[in-house]
């Protein structure tokens, strides 16, 4: 009778023997994100490699046409002797732009970054090859192989995220993030391993995340491509953080986040190529991304260059979305000051039937301060997947609060009924007058505390309740409607601070945000 220990020792001799393999089914990370409404590739490159080849680099010439911003492929081979291994290299007409090895099997490229082993730069117009290197293959063999070529150009968006072909996590609920957060790629610093302040490499913004116990983050370094190359690298790493490409429009009129995209876009007003704001912005939805004004009641002197929004009115109408909040705010409340002149300026569009979506950013650039850096503020959205397509499509909705505290624990939602309609925060709803608005608030992790609801701007006793428990606690409301637009919005106050702000819910405005 065998041993367990000869047993282990049979089966794993057994698992060793050559068999005859299809082509690989590679893991979900070491496949493509493709772009939304493009699942089929532009190119697809077979062919076959025998004994013949053993040793050899195959070439395999394929043309990218011009305007192609991204290039993303997948190569999969047979192995009918169950021990072929054809390495993928890539040559872009003009120079080497990189070598996987045998770990990979996906491989992206644009202009600011690519998967770790190739290089970023020029796409379209170019004559490439690819450059299979057959390590091995028995005699007798014949391997089969497919790469698969996907062209991504000017205004593509991902159907999933940037740097991740699959969502970290299924399911709707509130997920928890960062939106303005500054690294080593511009002013970001931290302590080196010897205690110099040194440019704070990206990968500690990250953990600092995850110690925040934060979902997401976007990386909003000033003006600059050049951090999406290593978060393309430590996505793959980092698979419960999602990494969102942001940047920092900086300017002399204002600075604004833009979410969503890779594309360089120029900042420099008064030029021939952008001439204002307007056009800025423009020119960052064309490429897919999603605008949002930064601080906009910052000084714009010698105190913060251009921090001010002092762009023409005509951009409040063209941004998804205001920082209402970021650090700067809370410190003053931590101060005893207002923190809420910001939100002041936001409030003041709805009055114009505008919809705009309010979130938050710590706007850190020390991620060495705990609970008063990185996430702090918390932006808390609704997305049916923590993936870059559904946070910021929850984002485009308006379904966000903001966690003042930046202490994981705490929760709120609130449902809202009317006859033949439902919705929350963020949603609009049509209200004829005398009909009634039921809401259900449920707010969690703040004893004592007490809600506050805000009617237009100002605080309704009606819609307001005091003293909430520690546990969730669903709190019931309804308001009479007299037919005329209007907005209802949240906050919870713990010892006079604000502590929790949302989103409105929205009353007979018109349909388009």
């Amino acid at each position: 009778m065998l041993t367990t220990k000869v047993r282990h020792v049979v089966a794993a001799f057994l698992l060793a023997l050559p068999t005859a393999l299809p082509a690989q089914t590679p893991p979900a990370w070491d496949k493509v994100p493709l772009a939304l409404g493009k699942e089929k590739p532009d190119v697809v490159l077979t062919g076959t490699v025998n004994r013949s080849d053993y040793q050899r680099n195959v070439s395999v010439p394929f043309t990218v046409p011009k305007g192609v911003t991204r290039i993303a492929i997948e190569l999969t081979y047979t192995r009918p002797d169950g021990k072929t291994v054809i390495n993928l290299g890539l040559f872009d007409g003009e120079r080497f732009r990189g070598w996987s090895g045998s770990n990979k099997h996906a491989v992206v490229l644009d202009e600011s970054s690519a998967t770790p082993s190739f290089t970023a730069g020029p796409i379209g117009g170019r004559r490439w090859s690819l450059d299979l290197g057959v390590s091995y293959i028995d005699e007798g063999s014949t391997s089969t192989y497919t790469a698969k070529v996907w062209f991504w150009r000017k205004g593509d968006v991902p159907a999933v995220s940037t740097f991740s072909p699959e969502p970290l996590e299924l399911g709707r609920r509130w997920y928890r993030g960062d939106l303005h957060l500054h690294t080593g790629d511009s002013d970001g610093f931290c302590d080196s391993r010897r205690g110099r302040s040194v440019p704070c490499p990206i990968y500690r913004t990250v953990e600092a995340a995850e110690d925040a116990r934060l979902d997401f983050i976007a990386i909003t370094d000033h003006n600059n491509v050049g951090h999406y190359n290593a978060m393309r690298e430590l996505q793959a790493f980092y698979d419960d953080v999602l990494l969102i490409p942001g940047r920092e429009m900086t300017t002399e009129q204002g600075h604004a986040n833009i979410f969503g995209t890779t594309e360089y876009i120029d900042h420099r007003l008064g030029e021939k190529s952008m001439p204002d704001m307007a056009s800025m912005v423009r020119a960052s939805h064309d490429a897919g991304a999603l605008v949002s004004i930064n601080h906009p009641g910052a000084p714009s002197d010698y105190r913060c260059r251009g921090c001010g929004w002092t762009a023409s009115r005509e951009t409040y109408e063209q941004v998804d979305s205001i920082e209402v909040m970021n650090a700067g705010n809370l410190w003053k409340q931590l101060a005893g000051a207002d923190p809420m002149a910001d939100v002041a300026i936001w409030e003041a569009e709805f009055a114009k039937g505008r919809r705009i979506t309010a979130i938050g950013g710590s706007d850190n650039h020390d991620m060495q301060l705990g609970r008063l850096g990185v996430g702090f503020p918390t932006t808390v959205v609704l997305a049916d997947a923590l993936s870059e397509r559904a946070i910021l499509d929850g984002i485009k909705k308006g379904h966000v609060w903001l966690d003042l505290t930046g202490k994981p624990g705490r929760s709120f939602d609130v449902t809202v009924r009317a006859p033949g309609a439902a919705g929350t925060i963020g949603d609009n709803l049509s209200l004829p007058a005398g009909q009634t608005l039921t809401i259900e608030v449920s707010v969690g992790g703040s004893s004592g505390g007490s809600l506050v609801g805000l009617l237009d701007g100002k605080p309704v006793p009606a819609l307001s309740f005091d003293h909430l428990p520690s546990a969730t606690s669903k709190v019931p409301l309804t308001w009479s409607s007299d037919g005329a637009r209007h907005w209802i919005r949240f906050e919870v106050r713990e010892g006079g601070k604000r502590i929790l702000i949302t989103n409105p819910v929205f009353l007979n405005f018109n349909s388009d945000r």
